[in-house]
């Protein structure tokens, strides 16, 4: 990736040595970034986020394809793992932290070890 790019949302996206940042529009809840390692604690294939600051979330860049262009049953069935597993936590926790942009484009297959991550982290709202 070369200089910024958009994305459908309208966001830029740059990479940043082993970072990925993405340049959000708006601004993300004060409680957002703690839920969201929390959840990530309880499932590790949410994609790591480091911080967020300024409008800007930075999280670990992941070298692969989406899973829209990396289509497999197995790699289906991953990702309906990841999301129940975020239904799980939200249940055990009386918390409804909820990604509403669950499509397969925000999913990433890792290119070293084929691992499914779910990458669309500011999708996650509190409902």
């Amino acid at each position: 990736m070369s200089g910024p790019v958009v994305g459908k949302s309208g966001c830029t996206f740059t990479v940043e040595g082993d970072m990925i940042v993405k340049h959000l529009l708006w601004d993300m809840a004060d409680t957002w970034l703690p839920t969201y390692k929390k959840l990530r604690e309880f499932e590790p294939r949410l994609v790591e986020v480091y911080g967020y600051e300024d409008r800007k979330i930075y999280m670990k860049y992941i070298q692969g394809s989406t899973l829209l262009d990396s289509m497999s049953v197995n790699y289906y069935l991953e990702a309906c793992d990841i999301m129940k597993n975020i239904g799980i936590y939200c249940l055990n926790n009386n918390v409804t932290f909820i990604n509403h942009a669950t499509q397969l484009r925000n999913f990433m297959v890792e290119a070293n070890t084929n691992k499914v991550y779910m990458i669309d982290v500011d999708s996650f709202h509190h409902y």
